[in-house]
């Protein structure tokens, strides 16, 4: 009886899913920004993600004018241990180098920590947030913001 139920189900999924059709491999890219905190939090969120899908995850740190990479040794030391490709690049425009790194290592989803905005910075800052969040659309990679 349970041969009988394991072929319905196989006859089953092999009627609803088109022939061809291969799940694409899951890589995710970790955006941490210089919070400590934050930056650890993602780090291992995205970790545990990875290990779940047995994927290759990336942790990209930009580094704009405004920034000092000192505090941020301990963390991509961590990410390193805990598998990932650290990437650091400097620049200003934090949406292009994210944009920049999904597609040359195609990725498929972006792991971002909550932000944590005053009022003045969610003015300054949502036009870059909805440039992110267009640009991951149109390249068909998903977005996921951990708290």
């Amino acid at each position: 009886a349970l041969r009988e139920v394991a072929s319905a189900v196989e006859r089953k999924i092999d009627a609803l899913v088109p022939t061809g059709l291969q799940a694409r491999p899951e890589r995710f890219l970790a955006a941490i920004s210089s919070n400590h905190e934050t930056a650890r939090r993602v780090i291992r969120k995205t970790a545990r993600l990875a290990a779940y899908y047995n994927s290759r995850w990336y942790v990209l740190y930009v580094q704009t004018a405004a920034e000092s990479p000192s505090r941020m040794i301990n963390n991509l030391k961590l990410a390193t241990e805990l598998g990932a490709e650290v990437i650091q690049v400097k620049g200003d425009d934090v949406v292009r180098c994210i944009m920049n790194e999904v597609d040359r290592h195609h990725v498929t989803t972006v792991c971002i920590g909550k932000p944590h905005f005053n009022l003045m910075q969610v003015i300054l800052r949502t036009f870059a947030f909805n440039q992110l969040l267009n640009r991951l659309a149109e390249s068909d990679t998903d977005l996921i913001i951990l708290s």
